[in-house]
Protein backbone atom coordinates (compact mmCIF):
# COMPACT_ATOMS: atom_id res chain seq x y z
CA UNK A 1 0.00 0.00 0.00
CA UNK A 2 1.09 3.44 -0.88
CA UNK A 3 2.39 5.66 1.61
CA UNK A 4 -0.72 8.04 0.27
CA UNK A 5 -3.55 6.21 0.72
CA UNK A 6 -1.80 4.94 4.53
CA UNK A 7 -2.45 8.86 5.49
CA UNK A 8 -5.18 9.05 3.52
CA UNK A 9 -6.95 6.18 5.75
CA UNK A 10 -5.28 7.95 9.01
CA UNK A 11 -7.00 11.07 8.29
CA UNK A 12 -10.65 9.17 7.22
CA UNK A 13 -10.34 7.52 10.51
CA UNK A 14 -9.29 11.04 13.03
CA UNK A 15 -12.25 12.42 10.79
CA UNK A 16 -14.09 9.62 12.08
CA UNK A 17 -13.24 9.93 15.40
CA UNK A 18 -13.48 13.60 16.22
CA UNK A 19 -17.19 13.42 14.66
CA UNK A 20 -17.87 11.05 17.12
CA UNK A 21 -16.81 12.74 19.89
CA UNK A 22 -18.54 15.77 18.92
CA UNK A 23 -21.85 13.73 18.51
CA UNK A 24 -21.48 12.25 22.09
CA UNK A 25 -20.51 15.10 23.47
CA UNK A 26 -23.09 17.50 25.32
CA UNK A 27 -21.36 20.64 25.13
CA UNK A 28 -20.57 20.35 21.80
CA UNK A 29 -24.35 19.58 20.85
CA UNK A 30 -25.89 22.38 22.80
CA UNK A 31 -23.54 25.02 21.46
CA UNK A 32 -24.74 23.89 17.89
CA UNK A 33 -28.23 23.93 19.22
CA UNK A 34 -27.57 27.13 21.46
CA UNK A 35 -28.93 25.81 24.97
CA UNK A 36 -27.52 25.95 27.79
CA UNK A 37 -24.15 23.49 29.41
CA UNK A 38 -24.09 23.11 33.06
CA UNK A 39 -20.83 22.16 35.27
CA UNK A 40 -20.37 21.10 38.66
CA UNK A 41 -16.71 22.55 40.20
CA UNK A 42 -15.89 20.64 43.48
CA UNK A 43 -12.51 21.93 45.18
CA UNK A 44 -11.60 19.55 47.59
CA UNK A 45 -9.61 18.81 50.85
CA UNK A 46 -8.34 16.10 52.83
CA UNK A 47 -9.27 16.20 56.24
CA UNK A 48 -9.90 13.91 59.44
CA UNK A 49 -8.97 11.24 56.95
CA UNK A 50 -11.86 11.67 54.34
CA UNK A 51 -11.86 13.85 51.26
CA UNK A 52 -14.65 17.05 51.16
CA UNK A 53 -16.26 19.14 48.88
CA UNK A 54 -14.57 22.32 50.19
CA UNK A 55 -15.41 24.36 47.50
CA UNK A 56 -19.20 23.90 45.40
CA UNK A 57 -20.20 25.67 42.39
CA UNK A 58 -22.75 25.23 39.88
CA UNK A 59 -21.24 26.40 36.62
CA UNK A 60 -24.25 27.32 33.93
CA UNK A 61 -22.70 28.43 30.17
CA UNK A 62 -25.77 29.96 27.79
CA UNK A 63 -24.42 28.74 24.24
CA UNK A 64 -26.84 31.94 22.56
CA UNK A 65 -26.29 34.97 25.09
CA UNK A 66 -22.50 33.87 26.05
CA UNK A 67 -23.40 34.08 29.61
CA UNK A 68 -21.47 32.31 32.26
CA UNK A 69 -23.07 31.86 35.54
CA UNK A 70 -20.97 30.71 38.96
CA UNK A 71 -22.94 29.88 41.16
CA UNK A 72 -21.70 29.09 44.97
CA UNK A 73 -23.32 26.69 47.29
CA UNK A 74 -22.31 26.96 51.03
CA UNK A 75 -21.07 23.74 52.26
CA UNK A 76 -23.19 24.14 55.16
CA UNK A 77 -26.46 23.67 52.75
CA UNK A 78 -28.76 20.84 54.49
CA UNK A 79 -29.78 18.05 52.25
CA UNK A 80 -31.43 15.79 53.33
CA UNK A 81 -30.12 12.16 52.37
CA UNK A 82 -30.71 9.28 54.55
CA UNK A 83 -27.60 7.61 55.19
CA UNK A 84 -25.38 10.95 55.79
CA UNK A 85 -25.01 11.48 60.02
CA UNK A 86 -24.32 15.27 58.84
CA UNK A 87 -27.16 16.18 56.47
CA UNK A 88 -24.51 18.70 54.29
CA UNK A 89 -24.17 19.14 51.27
CA UNK A 90 -20.18 19.09 52.18
CA UNK A 91 -20.62 15.66 53.57
CA UNK A 92 -22.43 14.09 50.16
CA UNK A 93 -18.91 13.88 48.36
CA UNK A 94 -16.76 12.48 51.53
CA UNK A 95 -20.05 9.72 51.91
CA UNK A 96 -19.61 8.54 47.98
CA UNK A 97 -16.14 8.69 47.88
CA UNK A 98 -15.62 6.24 50.85
CA UNK A 99 -17.56 3.79 49.29
CA UNK A 100 -16.34 4.13 45.50
CA UNK A 101 -12.64 5.05 46.50
CA UNK A 102 -13.68 7.34 42.96
CA UNK A 103 -13.13 10.86 42.62
CA UNK A 104 -15.24 11.06 39.28
CA UNK A 105 -18.20 8.51 41.22
CA UNK A 106 -18.32 10.47 43.87
CA UNK A 107 -18.71 13.90 42.03
CA UNK A 108 -21.23 12.26 39.62
CA UNK A 109 -23.18 11.29 42.55
CA UNK A 110 -23.27 14.56 44.56
CA UNK A 111 -24.20 15.99 40.69
CA UNK A 112 -27.28 13.75 40.99
CA UNK A 113 -28.17 14.92 44.61
CA UNK A 114 -27.96 18.70 43.58
CA UNK A 115 -30.33 17.65 40.31
CA UNK A 116 -32.58 15.76 42.86
CA UNK A 117 -32.72 17.84 45.87
CA UNK A 118 -32.31 21.22 45.01
CA UNK A 119 -33.49 21.74 41.46
CA UNK A 120 -36.21 18.94 41.53
CA UNK A 121 -34.52 16.94 38.03
CA UNK A 122 -35.25 20.28 36.12
CA UNK A 123 -31.90 21.03 35.30
CA UNK A 124 -29.18 18.32 34.15
CA UNK A 125 -25.22 18.93 34.82
CA UNK A 126 -23.77 16.37 32.62
CA UNK A 127 -20.35 17.47 33.47
CA UNK A 128 -18.27 17.28 36.55
CA UNK A 129 -14.77 18.80 37.64
CA UNK A 130 -12.36 18.33 40.82
CA UNK A 131 -9.59 19.40 41.76
CA UNK A 132 -7.47 19.03 44.88
CA UNK A 133 -5.05 21.61 46.58
CA UNK A 134 -1.53 20.57 44.30
CA UNK A 135 -3.82 20.82 41.01
CA UNK A 136 -5.40 23.82 42.20
CA UNK A 137 -1.66 25.41 42.79
CA UNK A 138 -0.41 23.91 39.36
CA UNK A 139 -2.49 25.56 37.05
CA UNK A 140 -2.49 28.82 38.59
CA UNK A 141 1.77 28.92 38.14
CA UNK A 142 0.78 27.66 34.30
CA UNK A 143 -1.12 30.39 33.88
CA UNK A 144 1.16 33.11 35.84
CA UNK A 145 0.90 35.00 38.61
CA UNK A 146 -2.89 36.37 39.58
CA UNK A 147 -3.76 39.78 40.45
CA UNK A 148 -5.76 40.11 43.90
CA UNK A 149 -6.78 42.75 46.12
CA UNK A 150 -6.77 42.01 50.14
CA UNK A 151 -9.22 44.58 51.74
CA UNK A 152 -8.62 43.15 55.32
CA UNK A 153 -5.85 42.14 57.10
CA UNK A 154 -5.43 37.72 56.97
CA UNK A 155 -3.71 36.21 59.77
CA UNK A 156 -4.04 32.68 60.47
CA UNK A 157 -1.68 29.98 61.77
CA UNK A 158 -2.23 26.41 62.45
CA UNK A 159 1.11 25.20 63.49
CA UNK A 160 0.05 21.35 63.43
CA UNK A 161 -1.24 21.84 59.93
CA UNK A 162 1.41 23.28 58.28
CA UNK A 163 -1.15 26.44 57.39
CA UNK A 164 0.26 29.87 57.85
CA UNK A 165 -1.75 32.77 56.14
CA UNK A 166 -0.39 36.27 56.81
CA UNK A 167 -1.39 39.28 53.87
CA UNK A 168 -1.68 42.79 54.74
CA UNK A 169 -4.09 45.31 52.87
CA UNK A 170 -3.28 45.70 49.54
CA UNK A 171 -2.47 44.45 46.14
CA UNK A 172 -0.54 41.11 45.47
CA UNK A 173 0.30 39.49 42.38
CA UNK A 174 0.12 35.70 44.00
CA UNK A 175 1.69 32.58 42.46
CA UNK A 176 -0.09 29.04 43.12
CA UNK A 177 0.61 28.79 46.87
CA UNK A 178 -0.67 32.01 47.85
CA UNK A 179 -3.60 32.32 45.86
CA UNK A 180 -4.56 28.97 47.99
CA UNK A 181 -3.95 30.38 50.94
CA UNK A 182 -6.16 33.20 50.36
CA UNK A 183 -9.20 31.41 49.14
CA UNK A 184 -8.96 28.62 52.20
CA UNK A 185 -8.96 31.45 54.44
CA UNK A 186 -11.89 31.71 57.02
CA UNK A 187 -12.59 34.72 58.86
CA UNK A 188 -15.66 35.42 61.21
CA UNK A 189 -18.11 35.71 58.34
CA UNK A 190 -17.06 32.22 58.35
CA UNK A 191 -18.47 30.59 54.77
CA UNK A 192 -19.56 33.29 53.16
CA UNK A 193 -16.58 35.35 53.78
CA UNK A 194 -14.83 32.53 52.31
CA UNK A 195 -17.39 32.28 49.20
CA UNK A 196 -16.71 35.97 48.89
CA UNK A 197 -12.45 35.69 48.61
CA UNK A 198 -13.20 32.58 46.08
CA UNK A 199 -15.59 34.60 43.81
CA UNK A 200 -13.04 37.63 43.78
CA UNK A 201 -10.08 34.94 42.96
CA UNK A 202 -12.36 33.46 39.88
CA UNK A 203 -12.77 37.05 38.62
CA UNK A 204 -9.42 38.11 39.00
CA UNK A 205 -8.22 34.82 37.09
CA UNK A 206 -10.80 35.03 34.14
CA UNK A 207 -9.10 38.64 33.73
CA UNK A 208 -6.09 36.54 33.38
CA UNK A 209 -7.59 34.16 31.14
CA UNK A 210 -9.02 35.84 28.65
CA UNK A 211 -6.13 38.04 28.05
CA UNK A 212 -4.39 37.51 24.28
CA UNK A 213 -1.41 36.24 26.59
CA UNK A 214 -2.61 33.23 27.58
CA UNK A 215 -4.15 32.22 24.28
CA UNK A 216 -1.01 31.07 23.23
CA UNK A 217 -0.71 28.78 26.39
CA UNK A 218 -3.96 26.95 25.43
CA UNK A 219 -2.53 23.60 24.56
CA UNK A 220 -0.45 23.22 27.59
CA UNK A 221 -3.33 24.72 29.49
CA UNK A 222 -5.53 21.81 28.64
CA UNK A 223 -2.52 19.25 29.39
CA UNK A 224 -2.41 20.40 32.74
CA UNK A 225 -6.12 20.52 33.50
CA UNK A 226 -6.24 16.81 32.20
CA UNK A 227 -3.55 16.10 34.41
CA UNK A 228 -4.24 17.75 37.64
CA UNK A 229 -8.34 17.64 37.46
CA UNK A 230 -10.61 14.94 37.84
CA UNK A 231 -13.06 15.50 35.39
CA UNK A 232 -15.36 13.45 32.53
CA UNK A 233 -14.55 15.84 30.13
CA UNK A 234 -12.55 14.47 27.47
CA UNK A 235 -9.92 16.41 25.19
CA UNK A 236 -11.68 17.21 22.79
CA UNK A 237 -14.27 18.68 24.68
CA UNK A 238 -11.53 20.42 26.65
CA UNK A 239 -10.51 22.26 24.04
CA UNK A 240 -13.95 22.91 22.26
CA UNK A 241 -14.49 24.91 25.71
CA UNK A 242 -11.31 26.67 25.53
CA UNK A 243 -11.84 28.11 22.07
CA UNK A 244 -15.45 29.36 23.35
CA UNK A 245 -14.51 30.36 26.51
CA UNK A 246 -11.55 32.56 25.43
CA UNK A 247 -14.30 35.25 23.49
CA UNK A 248 -15.99 35.68 26.92
CA UNK A 249 -16.87 39.04 27.62
CA UNK A 250 -16.46 40.12 31.46
CA UNK A 251 -19.88 41.85 31.78
CA UNK A 252 -21.15 38.33 30.52
CA UNK A 253 -19.24 36.21 33.90
CA UNK A 254 -22.08 36.68 36.46
CA UNK A 255 -21.36 35.62 40.26
CA UNK A 256 -24.18 34.53 42.39
CA UNK A 257 -24.16 32.75 46.02
CA UNK A 258 -27.26 30.45 46.95
CA UNK A 259 -28.60 32.63 50.10
CA UNK A 260 -30.29 30.69 52.91
CA UNK A 261 -31.00 30.71 57.10
CA UNK A 262 -29.07 28.81 59.41
CA UNK A 263 -30.92 26.62 61.44
CA UNK A 264 -28.46 25.18 63.92
CA UNK A 265 -25.51 23.52 62.39
CA UNK A 266 -27.00 23.85 58.72
CA UNK A 267 -27.77 26.58 56.55
CA UNK A 268 -31.42 26.34 55.25
CA UNK A 269 -31.84 27.25 51.31
CA UNK A 270 -33.88 29.86 50.64
CA UNK A 271 -37.32 28.07 48.18
CA UNK A 272 -37.85 31.61 46.73
CA UNK A 273 -34.47 31.71 45.40
CA UNK A 274 -33.96 28.38 44.22
CA UNK A 275 -37.37 28.58 42.49
CA UNK A 276 -36.17 31.76 41.02
CA UNK A 277 -32.99 30.10 39.63
CA UNK A 278 -34.87 27.24 38.84
CA UNK A 279 -36.78 28.96 36.05
CA UNK A 280 -33.95 31.14 35.17
CA UNK A 281 -31.32 28.40 34.18
CA UNK A 282 -34.46 26.83 32.42
CA UNK A 283 -36.43 29.30 30.26
CA UNK A 284 -35.60 30.35 27.31
CA UNK A 285 -33.72 33.40 25.60
CA UNK A 286 -36.67 34.74 24.25
CA UNK A 287 -38.24 34.71 27.42
CA UNK A 288 -35.35 37.19 28.86
CA UNK A 289 -34.63 39.20 25.87
CA UNK A 290 -38.79 40.08 25.55
CA UNK A 291 -39.02 41.05 29.22
CA UNK A 292 -39.96 44.43 27.85
CA UNK A 293 -40.20 47.43 30.49
CA UNK A 294 -38.91 50.22 32.46
CA UNK A 295 -35.44 49.90 33.64
CA UNK A 296 -35.14 50.50 37.82
CA UNK A 297 -32.23 51.17 39.15
CA UNK A 298 -30.50 52.54 42.82
CA UNK A 299 -27.22 54.33 43.04
CA UNK A 300 -25.03 54.04 46.10
CA UNK A 301 -21.81 55.33 46.52
CA UNK A 302 -19.35 53.39 48.05
CA UNK A 303 -16.35 55.85 47.35
CA UNK A 304 -14.90 58.95 49.11
CA UNK A 305 -15.88 61.06 46.39
CA UNK A 306 -18.65 63.18 47.69
CA UNK A 307 -21.80 63.48 45.20
CA UNK A 308 -20.83 60.79 43.23
CA UNK A 309 -24.18 59.02 43.48
CA UNK A 310 -26.12 61.75 42.86
CA UNK A 311 -23.84 62.63 39.52
CA UNK A 312 -24.42 59.18 38.76
CA UNK A 313 -28.14 58.97 39.13
CA UNK A 314 -28.85 62.31 37.16
CA UNK A 315 -26.88 60.97 34.50
CA UNK A 316 -28.45 57.59 33.99
CA UNK A 317 -31.57 59.63 33.94
CA UNK A 318 -30.67 61.60 31.03
CA UNK A 319 -29.62 58.53 29.05
CA UNK A 320 -33.39 57.29 29.91
CA UNK A 321 -33.16 54.91 33.12
CA UNK A 322 -35.34 55.09 35.44
CA UNK A 323 -33.35 55.45 39.43
CA UNK A 324 -35.70 55.43 41.68
CA UNK A 325 -32.95 56.90 44.61
CA UNK A 326 -29.59 57.24 45.37
CA UNK A 327 -27.58 57.45 48.38
CA UNK A 328 -24.02 56.12 50.29
CA UNK A 329 -23.32 52.47 50.59
CA UNK A 330 -22.82 51.28 54.37
CA UNK A 331 -18.55 51.05 54.00
CA UNK A 332 -15.99 51.97 51.34
CA UNK A 333 -15.14 49.82 48.35
CA UNK A 334 -11.99 49.39 46.08
CA UNK A 335 -14.08 48.54 43.31
CA UNK A 336 -17.37 49.23 41.79
CA UNK A 337 -20.34 46.36 41.39
CA UNK A 338 -23.71 45.82 39.76
CA UNK A 339 -26.32 43.97 41.57
CA UNK A 340 -28.28 42.17 38.60
CA UNK A 341 -32.08 41.87 39.82
CA UNK A 342 -33.29 41.23 36.10
CA UNK A 343 -31.39 38.49 34.74
CA UNK A 344 -31.70 40.24 31.75
CA UNK A 345 -28.40 40.45 29.07
CA UNK A 346 -30.48 43.31 27.32
CA UNK A 347 -30.65 44.96 29.87
CA UNK A 348 -27.25 44.73 31.28
CA UNK A 349 -25.00 44.66 28.38
CA UNK A 350 -25.04 48.15 27.23
CA UNK A 351 -25.17 48.99 30.69
CA UNK A 352 -22.17 47.57 31.81
CA UNK A 353 -20.19 49.56 28.80
CA UNK A 354 -21.51 52.68 29.53
CA UNK A 355 -20.25 52.91 33.21
CA UNK A 356 -17.45 50.58 32.41
CA UNK A 357 -18.29 48.54 35.71
CA UNK A 358 -17.59 44.96 34.33
CA UNK A 359 -18.14 43.43 38.40
CA UNK A 360 -21.57 41.68 38.27
CA UNK A 361 -23.20 39.58 41.04
CA UNK A 362 -26.78 38.12 39.92
CA UNK A 363 -29.71 37.59 42.02
CA UNK A 364 -32.44 35.16 41.00
CA UNK A 365 -34.85 36.29 43.89
CA UNK A 366 -37.09 39.85 43.57
CA UNK A 367 -35.65 42.81 44.81
CA UNK A 368 -38.44 44.73 46.79
CA UNK A 369 -37.67 48.24 47.57
CA UNK A 370 -39.76 50.02 50.39
CA UNK A 371 -42.29 51.05 48.09
CA UNK A 372 -42.73 47.19 46.48
CA UNK A 373 -41.17 48.16 43.15
CA UNK A 374 -39.00 45.53 41.92
CA UNK A 375 -35.89 47.19 40.90
CA UNK A 376 -33.62 45.63 37.92
CA UNK A 377 -29.88 46.83 39.24
CA UNK A 378 -28.10 48.28 42.34
CA UNK A 379 -25.12 50.47 41.03
CA UNK A 380 -22.52 50.64 43.56
CA UNK A 381 -20.24 52.95 43.38
CA UNK A 382 -15.86 52.09 44.72
CA UNK A 383 -13.14 53.69 45.18
CA UNK A 384 -12.44 52.96 40.96
CA UNK A 385 -14.85 54.41 39.48
CA UNK A 386 -14.04 57.94 37.51
CA UNK A 387 -16.91 59.44 36.59
CA UNK A 388 -17.03 60.92 32.53
CA UNK A 389 -19.81 61.90 30.85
Amino acid sequence: MKLKHIVLIIFVVFILLLSYLSYKSKFISNNIHQRRTNFILLGVDFVDNAIHSDTIILLSYNHKSKIFDFISIPRDSYVDIPELKYKKITEVYAHFYQKSKNKLTAARNLSSVIEEKFFDKSIEIPYYIVVDYNGFKEIIDTIGKIKIFVSEPMDYDDYAGGLHIHFSPGIYHMNGEDVLKYVRYRDEKGDIGRIERQQQFVKSFLEKFISPVVWFKLPIIAVKVKQNFHTNINLWELMNMLLEFRNLRLNNIRFSVLPGNPKGRYLELDKETILALTNYLTQVDSEVINKEKRVLIKVYNASSKPKLAKQVAMFLREKGYDVLDWGNWYCKLPKSKIIDYSCNPKILDSFCDMLNIYNISTTYSLYKSSDSINLDLVVILGEDFEFTK
